[in-house]
């Protein structure tokens, strides 16, 4: 059954929406934090298993996701704004130490919390993100996100838009589909449908970028050199967002880190098919770091 979605406040002027899966008073909290553009819906299926082994999942949908606010001023759409976020939710539930999942923009969140805030993550999976994003690759989100339509006037009409612009998850000849498609959507009361995602969430990398003229390789080295915990780097096989070399380089400076290609999809692995979630939920429960096939 899918917990009841539940918000706190972020900064004091917007509220996160959250799911809150397993029991309280579990020995282990999971965090799981989505990509760009996703929300925490991403999650129902590794919360699923994760809880049968005895874990408490915490969902979060970032803001401008999901069911989380819009922020007015969209200028705190921001990596400082979610990372805040993120600890005023763990303070909220008296979460001193967590486990943490992030896909792409929730792995960059995972390492910001890991490098300035010790203690606070214990284990980290980073689902294809890592020390280096590419010119090529940051062009290819950013025009994503710049093209997302206002409106789509049927669910037929949003399901080939989803089809086309999440390929490389492939899944959508999955069951799993129909509840990606449904976790994607709002429906509006003239019957149409929009994504589950604030457009305006690029407007501070339009000014960053002047208006995305002046885009370059994003170096992340330096926070990651500050990371030490056990850390899962999963990479979708055909991923233009995480190289092998850029893996190599962080499991070189990390002697906890691991890293796991996931074939046969590119950015980012979906962690809702079978053999995704296993993995990580046996690395997640693991005593040590190391587990079969790694």
């Amino acid at each position: 059954m899918l917990p009841v979605p539940n918000t706190v406040s972020g900064d004091g002027r917007h509220a996160i929406s959250y799911y809150d899966w397993g029991d309280p008073l579990a020995s282990h909290t999971v965090v799981c934090v989505h990509g760009l553009t996703r929300n925490a819906r991403d999650f129902d299926l590794l919360a699923a298993e994760l809880v049968k082994r005895g874990r408490r999942v915490l969902c979060l949908s970032m803001a401008g996701r999901g069911a989380s606010e819009w922020l007015k001023d969209t200028a705190d759409y921001n990596y400082m704004s979610y990372m805040a976020d993120c600890i005023r939710v763990l303070d909220n539930f008296h979460l001193r130490q967590v486990d943490w999942v992030g896909t792409s923009m929730g792995g960059i969140i995972g390492m910001l919390i890991a490098s300035e805030h010790e203690d606070r993550i214990r284990k980290m999976v980073l689902n294809d993100i890592g020390a280096r994003l590419k010119k090529e690759a940051l062009q290819r989100i950013y025009a994503y996100v710049q093209s997302i339509p206002e409106r789509f006037t049927s669910r037929a009409e949003a399901d080939s838009y989803l089809r086309t612009v999440f390929a490389p998850y492939n899944i959508s000849h999955l069951p799993v589909w129909e509840d990606f498609v449904s976790n994607s959507l709002l429906l509006q009361t003239d019957g149409s449908f929009r994504l589950a995602c604030d457009p305006a969430i690029i407007d501070p990398l339009r000014v960053s970028t002047n208006n995305f003229t002046e885009i370059e390789d994003a170096n992340l080295a330096p926070i990651w050199a500050k990371i030490f915990i056990p850390t899962l780097i999963l990479r979708g096989e055909q991923s233009d967002i995480l190289d092998a070399e850029t893996t190599s380089a962080m499991r070189s400076t990390n002697p906890r880190a691991e890293s796991v290609i996931i074939k046969d999809v590119g950015h980012a692995p979906s962690l809702m098919t079978p053999d995704q979630i296993k993995l990580v939920a046996d690395w997640l429960m693991s005593s040590g770091t190391k587990i079969a096939g790694i």
